[in-house]
């Protein structure tokens, strides 16, 4: 390839034509569909698209890599290309499969363009070097049991996350998802639905096993009033918001301490901090149990959904509440599940066990579990020294550790490691990404 190419190719009634092209990003594919194709097939990978003009099958792919115009199909899944994002003009709606690597068109509405974008592993963001190192990716639909296989080092976990977005986490007795930022280890659990990359608090070092900021903080200093269950709450409301909680304040004081004046440009305040407030059975004025507890107890379907906007703490408004300061939160219950916990159970194997086995018997989660007018409220935990990654609950003034939950920023770029403990992976820091959004 040649430096300094900046023309494209695009397709016309006139053939193919080269125009210039002001923002080179990685590998962008563009299909044209004009007034007078005829278009057949159900989009399903065994009754595929079909494109016909005055009565010929006529193939209208094309697509750019650092600006040079490229021949041939969309590149394979094993290309090194990873897909970003497909957007189409005129209503036609795209979707891309990244386990087929096929294109689906509904609501075909003519003429359109549909540009379609890759970017190359070479790119090295983190998120994408994640997805390279455990490109085996598979979903896991039963729940009601600990989880504690090894990933191998190769295979990641698929689910469904907030908006119908794909999210992608790990589970077990994973081995090579540390990270090494701000002078902290940290275990990677999942990539978020922005890109964006979750981490929870693993200590000073990779062998740590009481990674906690804090071993003896309250949820909330009083248990008579079940809006003490909220990360931010009002008295007597269920999704109120006017007042810090206890564990939020040690949270916010730690970052602010530690992350914030060298590395808070890196942090995304897009990501969702999910503090489910809604009722699972019974009513907000009597006994009842909250969300949580009817997926995580009754159910085994945990959820990476969170309902209320109320409940979505954030530090931008565009996909929260935006009541954060700080870009910083807990783990959910429902992500405990995810990696491999089960209510009511010991799991010493599983990632979310290995850095918080001492120093404290429960450490606390951001998943309100229940309300009981005789005894209190009560949010979700997870065992330490005790019952090591046993899920369970406790009352809120009850004194817990505190192990908290970041987000790298999607434009945060992997600089080097392995994802192990001797070899986590590094991140480079840039100034471009420090202003993004995300």
């Amino acid at each position: 390839m040649t430096e300094n190419n900046n023309l494209v190719s695009n397709i016309t009634s006139n053939g193919i034509e080269e125009v210039e092209f002001d923002t080179i990003s990685g590998l962008r594919g563009v299909v044209y569909i004009q007034e007078d194709v005829k278009v057949t097939g159900k989009g399903t990978v065994s009754n595929q698209y079909t494109f016909e003009k005055k009565g010929e099958d006529i193939n209208i792919v094309a697509w750019t890599l650092n600006g040079e115009k490229q021949s041939g199909t969309f590149p394979q899944k094993d290309d090194g290309y990873l897909f970003e994002s497909v957007e189409c003009t005129n209503g036609t709606v795209a979707t891309w499969n990244n386990e087929t690597y096929k294109l689906t068109l509904e609501s075909i509405n003519t003429p359109t363009v549909c540009t379609i974008n890759f970017v190359e592993y070479s790119t090295q963001y983190l998120y994408t070097h994640i997805l390279q190192d455990d490109p085996n990716v598979s979903r896991r639909s039963s729940f009601n049991t600990i989880f504690t296989e090894s990933n191998n080092g190769n295979t990641i976990y698929k689910a469904s996350g907030q908006d119908g977005k794909d999210t992608y986490y790990f589970a077990g007795a994973v081995t090579n998802n540390y990270v090494y930022f701000g002078g902290y280890y940290w275990r990677i659990v999942r990539i978020n639905e922005d890109n964006s990359v979750r981490l929870i608090y693993a200590g000073t070092s990779a062998s740590d096993t009481s990674a906690f900021i804090n071993t003896n903080t309250m949820y909330n200093p009083s248990n008579v009033n079940s809006s003490y269950v909220g990360y931010m709450y009002t008295a007597s409301e269920q999704f109120g918001l006017s007042t810090n909680s206890t564990i939020k304040t040690t949270v916010d004081n730690w970052y602010a301490s530690n992350l914030l004046n060298s590395y808070d440009g890196y942090i995304s305040r897009t990501a969702v901090y999910c503090n489910d407030r809604t009722i699972g059975s019974g009513s907000w004025s009597s006994t009842h149990y909250y969300a949580p507890y009817t997926r995580l107890y009754t159910n085994k379907t945990p959820t990476y959904t969170c309902t209320n906007v109320n409940d979505r703490f954030t530090g931008s408004t565009l996909t929260g509440n935006g009541a954060l300061t700080y870009p910083i939160g807990l783990i959910t219950a429902d992500e405990i599940s995810y990696a491999g916990g089960l209510y009511g159970t010991n799991n010493t194997s599983y990632y979310i066990a290995q850095n918080a086995s001492s120093g404290v018997s429960y450490w606390w989660t951001m998943s309100p579990s229940n309300w009981d007018i005789y005894n209190g409220a009560y949010v979700f935990s997870v065992g330490g020294s005790s019952n090591a990654g046993f899920l369970s609950y406790d009352i809120v003034h009850d004194t817990n550790g505190v192990r908290p939950v970041i987000s790298l920023k999607s434009c945060v770029l992997y600089s080097g490691g392995f994802g192990t403990a001797t070899d986590p992976y590094t991140v480079e820091l840039t100034d471009a990404c420090a202003i993004a959004e995300n």
